[in-house]
């Protein structure tokens, strides 16, 4: 049994641990509102330039557009996660890792080259730990990412991807559901795959009013007249959609990670609060042990002397 003294340092050692805990759940209670203000500030400007871009769905000039037509020989993937640069929430990292390490096995088992990214410092730790080299890393943007990091990133993708570097770029991120609930999901960023989502049988539609992409009605307008012409607008809407997609998976990550963070700390304030629990009645168990035991040298004492 431990004695009165050492379990007394465990009990201010758990305190000491459950104040620093509670603080933290408090932070990122307070982050996970400016998380999500700014996770719906992005979806109506998100919305829209994706909703402009699948109602293009059906023109040929963007299907043939060198960032939405795939190529035929497909022989390097970039696989692009994003992590946390700080710890003590919970799986999100590790299960965004487990994911990545799925699709770089699967890629390769097809015979195909991986070029491997990470954002967060966590994965850089994990990845450089197992020897897997990294093509690109970039750190410091979990807590407070900005639309120009996404707008660097995207176009270090888009540079490698159109000089031929890589053929197609998937990213690891995050989902958010809830505060509570996120899933580690993986998208395919390059080229844009726009064919995949067609609806089967209208990939030959062009020209036609109507047409349907992800259960949506997409619109297109043969009379339109663009100015400028169509392939100068596509070119440069589609790397805007790109910037705004990877800017978007940020922020989803982002949220990701503080609401992991804040339900990580209220179970580690509950674990806390038990141990301590615990350790109160060894204490008085231990306490009481001693008592006794004081009590009953005193009457052997007496009765030997007395």
């Amino acid at each position: 049994m431990l004695k009165e003294k050492e379990i007394k340092q465990r009990m201010e050692s758990v305190e000491a641990t459950q104040k620093i805990t509670s603080a933290m759940g408090m932070i990122a209670s307070f982050r996970i509102k400016k998380a999500l203000s700014r996770l719906e500030e992005s979806k109506p400007f998100f919305d829209k330039i994706e909703e402009f871009v699948y109602n293009l769905g059906f023109c040929k000039q963007l299907l043939d557009d060198r960032l939405v037509k795939p190529r035929e020989n497909e022989k390097t993937v970039m696989v692009m996660g994003i992590t946390s640069d700080r710890g003590l929430c919970g799986s999100y990292n590790s299960d965004v890792i487990k994911l990545m390490e799925e699709i770089i096995g699967k890629a390769q088992n097809q015979g195909k080259q991986v070029v491997l990214d990470v954002i967060g410092t966590k994965g850089k730790n994990y990845f450089s730990y197992q020897g897997q080299p990294l093509s690109r890393v970039y750190e410091n943007l979990s807590a407070w990412p900005k639309f120009m990091d996404a707008r660097e990133i995207s176009r270090e993708i888009i540079s490698r991807y159109v000089v031929g570097e890589v053929d197609r770029v998937l990213i690891c991120y995050t989902k958010f559901i809830s505060v509570a609930h996120h899933k580690p999901v993986t998208v395919q960023i390059l080229p844009i795959p726009l064919s995949e989502k067609m609806d089967e049988g209208d990939q030959a539609a062009y020209g036609i009013d109507e047409v349907m992409i992800d259960n949506r009605v997409c619109r297109i307008t043969p009379d339109f007249i663009y100015e400028p012409d169509l392939v100068t607008l596509i070119r440069s809407l589609v790397p805007e959609y790109i910037f705004t997609y990877v800017y978007r998976l940020l922020l989803e990550s982002t949220a990701s990670e503080v609401g992991a963070r804040m339900v990580a700390m209220d179970q580690a304030k509950e674990n806390s609060d038990e141990l301590l629990e615990k350790l109160d009645r060894q204490y008085h168990r231990s306490r009481q042990h001693q008592i006794t035991t004081e009590i009953m040298e005193v009457i052997s004492g007496a009765e030997k002397y007395g």
